[in-house]
């Protein structure tokens, strides 16, 4: 399949942003409305754990720095819930850092991808197209 890069094209898919920064979740919730996704919140870790256990999603977004619980902790713990249920579950690391070593812990914690943020909507697009794609 294509990777898809068009931001005018229509998704459809069910999408948890796990992310503490209002104004992030803000942006990234316009976005995903108007490409025609659905999308839930967790402002923490622990929080994401447990919508994740309540509902299902097709791909998390998953803040490396977060209060109470980080991303790549709750990425283990997630990876590792109800024997491996979400270990094919897609979760792509939001980071304002991108170093060798932070992209080695983001792989080695079960995370499938990054994206660094401030991302362009285009970027951001091509990660869910990548997955949510259909054909209209």
């Amino acid at each position: 399949m294509p990777l898809q890069t068009d931001p005018d094209k229509q998704l459809s898919g069910n999408v948890l942003i796990a992310e503490d920064n209002e104004i992030n979740r803000f942006v990234m919730k316009k976005l995903l409305n108007k490409w025609g996704i659905t999308s839930d919140f967790a402002e923490n870790g622990e929080i994401a754990i447990e919508k994740i256990k309540n509902a299902r999603y097709d791909v998390v977004f998953m803040d490396i720095q977060m209060p109470i619980l980080d991303g790549i902790k709750a990425t283990r713990i997630i990876r590792g819930m109800n024997n491996g249920e979400f270990k094919d579950l897609p979760i792509i690391a939001l980071t304002a850092t991108v170093a060798n070593q932070q992209i080695e812990e983001i792989i080695d914690s079960g995370m499938n991808d990054y994206i660094s943020k401030p991302f362009a909507p285009a970027e951001l697009f091509a990660k869910l197209g990548s997955i949510l794609y259909k054909e209209l």
